[in-house]
């Protein structure tokens, strides 16, 4: 068990210790990038035998790139607010020089030459790139062997869970990951830290293995809140967005508490399965933020609701269906080279070979209408709370849990921030907020109030 903090948080300013704060001690001559880095490297060298949430380190490039950071900040030229920031990478991001593997024998030991417009915008900003995290088959298959920090026989969750697994051990104060369905936010709830999975298109994926282009996101895993939008600010600004998106816009400083006034309640089916100690947690976060003003809506109150709960309990079928039409390149080049993989993957793939392209047509005709229908509630709730997932990280790493709560957003592209301020049966649960499309900060801002109004 990580002793680091407790189970449940509040992850806002005056809460939670931000990189900020560092920053400012760097600038001040109180630390140095280096010293702060070599922390990070001591709990690894610690910690990392057990957790195994890494699956190749770059201490020595860190090291140097710490030095260098430690040089502008004597200099008085600081790269950007995340200079001298310690990180990971989930490992199917491209990062030049060092392997990048995918969790696929296919590209056991592949390195490439270039970087990734999300690692060469980190290099740009100075953050210090600490290794790569484990991360499932192509973000989809085959199990890691990373461990939750807060039970070494549980899972930290599903393919970002290297990148969460370091993130809950104190072995980074932030990462880097990737959602199709659930893949920053579930992991993130798992292993008690913030998540964010920001709008669709908000950050570019080249060079990010691809599996289903148009639903992945590039997402944050973070102990503060305000790293989280730090991380986000600077991808949006040195990576850009996906060619054709809006991106990410908003102040640079984490966006100031603002409180909703109304929320509509989430159930999807995976209320259905929670156990009823994670049902009470999250009941007693909706009384909480009842009494502190918040009108809670329940989808039943409305017939435009009650289509948009209707919708989120299609979402996970909407996204595998899409997912099985846009991986048939590069799977079925893969396929025709012999290569098999984890059932999971298999069991798409036979959907792959059968999926016409009027189906796909289909499909993203729906998931169109659902964001429609979502983005047109606006006018009535200032978003959706719901559970992140419906379970505290199951036993066993080959249980990763289940996405019904985090599909919806992916599904509609909507914003989405997993809050580490719940516990149910001594292990961390997160609380899940839903915003609007292109409104990120507007979200950042709702999350930042309901951190800190359940723990006044």
């Amino acid at each position: 068990m990580t002793t680091q903090r407790p189970i449940s948080y509040a992850a806002g300013p005056g809460h939670t210790r931000s990189f900020r704060d560092s920053a400012q001690a760097f600038r001040e001559g109180r630390e140095t990038p280096r010293e702060f880095l070599e922390r990070f490297i001591d709990r690894i060298e610690a910690s990392e035998d057990d957790i195994h949430a890494f699956v190749t380190l770059t201490i020595d490039s860190a090291r140097a790139a710490a030095d260098a950071a430690t040089q502008r900040y004597r200099d008085g030229t600081p790269a950007s607010p995340i200079d001298g920031l310690p990180l990971g990478l989930k490992d199917i991001i491209q990062t030049a020089g060092v392997p990048t593997q995918a969790g696929s024998p296919i590209y056991d030991g592949w390195i490439p030459e270039r970087d990734s417009p999300v690692t060469a915008a980190l290099k740009r900003a100075g953050a210090t790139i600490l290794g790569k995290t484990a991360t499932t088959e192509f973000a989809y298959g085959s199990i890691t062997p990373a461990r939750n920090p807060y039970d070494r026989e549980r899972t930290p969750g599903t393919s970002s869970s290297g990148s969460a697994a370091a993130v809950g051990d104190a072995m980074l104060p932030a990462a880097i990951g990737t959602q199709l369905m659930s893949s920053v936010m579930r992991p993130a709830s798992y292993c008690a830290h913030v998540g964010v999975k920001p709008t669709y298109g908000a950050i570019r994926q080249d060079a990010i293995h691809p599996f289903s282009p148009s639903g992945e996101h590039v997402g944050v895993h973070a102990n503060a809140l305000e790293d989280a939008w730090q991380l986000l600010q600077t991808l949006a600004t040195e990576a850009g967005p996906v060619p054709g998106s809006r991106g990410l816009t908003g102040p640079v400083e984490l966006p100031a508490r603002n409180a909703p006034k109304r929320l509509m309640r989430m159930y999807t089916p995976g209320w259905e399965m929670a156990h009823v100690s994670v049902r009470e947690a999250f009941e007693d976060a909706l009384s909480r933020l009842s009494n502190a003003g918040v009108d809670i809506v329940e989808p039943g109150s409305t017939p435009a609701l009650q289509a948009l709960e209707d919708d989120f309990a299609r979402a996970d079928g909407c996204v595998a269906e899409v997912a099985a039409f846009e991986m048939r390149w590069p799977f079925f080049e893969y396929e025709r080279e012999g290569h098999q993989f984890h059932g999971r993957i298999e069991r798409l793939l036979e959907r792959a070979h059968a999926i016409t392209l009027e189906d796909y047509n289909t499909a993203l005709a729906w998931k169109d209408g659902f964001r429609d229908r979502y983005v047109a509630t606006a006018q009535d709730i200032d978003g959706v709370i719901g559970l992140t997932a419906p379970e505290v990280a199951p036993l066993g790493l080959e249980n990763l849990g289940n996405p019904l709560m985090c599909s919806p957003a992916s599904c509609m592209g909507a914003p989405a921030i997993t809050l580490p301020a719940l516990s149910a049966d001594g292990l961390p649960l997160g609380l899940q907020l839903i915003g609007y499309h292109n409104r990120d900060a507007d979200l950042f801002a709702m999350a930042n109030w309901v951190d800190d109004a359940l723990v006044r």
